[in-house]
């Protein structure tokens, strides 16, 4: 049995997508993915959650920082004020392959971010967090 029921990715890089994909399905990590390609299709399917299917809205967010059209820390500050309308609040970490010590400052500037995590996802990563309370 998966630790959670839904898990938002947000990622531009394909290649990436896949191999997170993978990995979450290969742990029993969630039981289900949606993968988005930047930060405003993100807050997108996120608002349409909220009207619609409350229940269904996402329990881990996977985010990364350099994307087009809305980048990671455009997200964060547009989904900070949605983040009081969710009954659970979602698990979001940062994942990304940058390593400048700036945007871990800034990522835990963030109190809704859980942690920072280097790309790519490893299973060792999603253990950590299926270990954490939820």
């Amino acid at each position: 049995m998966a630790r959670f029921s839904r898990v938002l990715l947000v990622e531009d890089d394909p290649i990436t997508v896949l191999v997170c994909e993978r990995i979450i399905k290969m742990t029993f990590f969630s039981e289900e993915v949606t993968a988005v390609n930047n930060g405003q299709e993100a807050l997108d399917f996120i608002k349409s959650q909220l009207q619609s299917f409350p229940e269904n809205l996402p329990e881990v967010i996977f985010l990364d920082i350099n994307m087009p059209l809305m980048n990671g820390w455009e997200f964060l500050d547009e989904f900070a004020p949605l983040y009081s309308l969710f009954r659970k609040l979602p698990l979001i970490y940062i994942l990304s392959s940058t390593v400048d010590p700036e945007d871990q400052q800034k990522g835990a500037s963030y109190h809704f971010v859980q942690r920072f995590i280097s790309k790519p996802l490893t299973k060792n990563d999603l253990e950590e967090i299926s270990a954490l309370p939820y």
